[in-house]
């Protein structure tokens, strides 16, 4: 069984939201924007029992108090036996197109004197039946929270290991565990050292209590006997250390791993914050982890080395006010997926900023984030995150990814001119139409821009005198002005002939840039002043 559609209604910290559930689903997005609120409406309506339900609903949960929260979803691929527990409940499509279906509906509403009403069930079915504790387990849902107790791994409390012990079946091994512990038993009970504590300890009981309590009254049992588990107490040790003893990276690598193993016989696996103590290296073993399991993960996640791991369209991303945005199926082809795999796993931010910035290189960016500072236009307030495309044949992938078939996130690109015919035809925009769609040409490129705006000299002085550039790499620019010096159009173009040249003058050209220079950037103060005026 697994998860294909949910739908959130008039809960506080999300806006109302219908998503398509795919092969997994990944939620990202910025501290206290609802992500844990999403795994929390999902837990109530699939897995909390119904005295949970009546426990963790509160007034504080509906946006609107004269109106029901609401959760609903739908589930698909049934098994015979899970076929059997929904005998009433199941959808059939009668021309067999479509995949059997069971919708389940939560719905939670308070009367005037704050008293809940809580109904799950599935609707238009007419049952009148709420599910039953046997059809809430078939569903097999399971959730592990960022601050569960369980990923400590210590000793002193109930842990994973635990359950994962729990679940051994040891078949003709049983009986001979079981005539250890009572071995073990009888040794703690004729123990000579034990028999005279137990004496003490009868003593003082005696002296505390109205009645006497003799020595034979008291008894020490083993933790396997006294709750007839064979393997209560046993411990996992990792190279002669237990688990409690190691690193916190350690001990949560451990936590995930045997969840997702107790976790085989469920079918949606939730976890919020799989990341938690663990290297970047480590976040992406445990992604591969997840993501191949047999079951359906569902998880919440600041990590870009866990996202990564995912195809884009299984991405929802969650904004600041609870809205809540996922990309259209298959909206990227194979190469693209891949490409953009390389380009998530270094940075998260673009898919939950407010506005996000595409330039064709490492030199573009360093020079708007320079004349973004120097001009007042702050970046971080603006919400603006920028990314390289690594050329403009990419500007396709990220106009696809964060147009309105991806992530929906406001976009502005920076191209040179030579780009312009092929920005046009790969995302459907009429040149005359570029700054309605806030997309901007640097004329010729962003090297002549900036050559342009220094007054005479001033730059050949410095890529002479700065040490940016090599008395070999100045060597090779050409010089066709006065008195045997380069022109701007020389130094533009020496600076445009090499990859490592345009960063190396974009560095360089940075530090010497100040207000009056940055405002004749045109290209990047018209992108700047857009975005500011949004």
């Amino acid at each position: 069984m697994r998860l294909t559609r949910v739908k959130v209604e008039n809960h506080r910290r999300l806006q109302d939201l219908e998503l398509e559930v795919r092969q997994h689903m990944v939620l990202i997005g910025p501290n206290d924007v609802g992500k844990s609120s999403l795994l929390r409406c999902l837990d109530l309506l699939l897995g909390a029992s119904t005295g949970q339900l009546y426990n963790q609903i509160t007034p504080e949960d509906l946006r609107d108090p004269d109106h029901p929260f609401a959760v609903e979803a739908d589930l698909c691929g049934f098994s015979d036996t899970e076929q059997a527990l929904f005998p009433d409940e199941i959808t059939v499509d009668p021309n067999g197109e479509k995949e059997q279906t069971l919708t389940i509906r939560l719905e939670a509403s308070f009367d005037d004197l704050e008293t809940l009403s809580v109904t799950r069930a599935v609707p238009n079915k007419n049952t009148g039946r709420q599910l039953s504790r046997e059809q809430l387990q078939a569903i097999g849902w399971t959730l592990l929270n960022a601050n569960d107790r369980a990923r400590s791994m210590s000793d002193d409390r109930r842990s994973l290991l635990d359950d994962v012990l729990t679940n051994v079946e040891l078949g003709d091994e049983q009986a001979d565990f079981e005539e250890i512990i009572k071995e073990i038993s009888e040794k703690l009970q004729n123990s000579v050292a034990l028999s005279e504590l137990r004496g003490a300890m009868a003593d003082q009981l005696s002296t505390a209590l109205p009645e006497r309590v003799a020595q034979g009254d008291l008894s020490f049992v083993p933790g396997a006997a006294a709750d007839n588990n064979v393997l209560k107490g046993v411990r996992l040790e990792v190279n002669k250390k237990s688990i409690s003893e190691q690193s916190d990276g350690k001990r949560a690598i451990y936590a995930i791993a045997l969840y997702d193993l107790i976790s085989n016989g469920a079918n949606i696996v939730a976890i919020d914050e799989p990341e938690i103590h663990l290297h970047p290296g480590s976040q992406r073993s445990l992604a591969r982890l997840l993501k191949n399991g047999s079951n359906q993960k569902i998880i919440a996640t600041h990590s870009p080395d866990i996202v990564s791991a995912f195809d884009p369209e299984l991405i929802v991303s969650i904004r600041e006010g609870g809205e809540v945005i996922q990309p259209k199926s298959r909206i990227l082809d194979d190469d693209q997926r891949a490409m953009l795999r390389w380009w998530v796993r270094d940075k998260l931010e673009p898919l939950t900023a407010r506005h996000v910035v595409a330039v064709e290189g490492t030199a573009d960016r360093i020079i708007l984030e320079r004349i973004a500072e120097l001009t007042g236009h702050d970046l971080d307030r603006l919400g603006v995150s920028v990314i390289e495309a690594e050329g403009a044949g990419d500007m396709k992938v990220v106009w696809q990814l964060f147009g309105r078939d991806g992530f929906k996130v406001p976009l502005s690109l920076l191209i040179d001119r030579d780009a312009v015919g092929d920005t046009a035809k790969s995302v459907g925009v009429k040149e005359c139409d570029f700054d309605k769609n806030s997309i901007w040409i640097s004329e010729r490129d962003l090297e002549e821009e900036y050559v342009k705006a220094f007054s005479k000299n001033v730059l050949w002085d410095a890529m002479q005198h700065s040490g940016a550039f090599s008395k070999n790499q100045i060597g090779n620019v050409e010089r066709n002005g006065e008195n045997g010096e380069p022109t701007k159009d020389d130094i533009a173009a020496f600076l445009r002939s090499k990859s490592k040249y345009k960063t190396q003058g974009a560095i360089m050209v940075a530090g010497m840039l100040d207000e009056t220079v940055a405002e004749k950037i045109k290209s990047i103060m018209d992108l700047l002043n857009n975005i500011e005026s949004a």
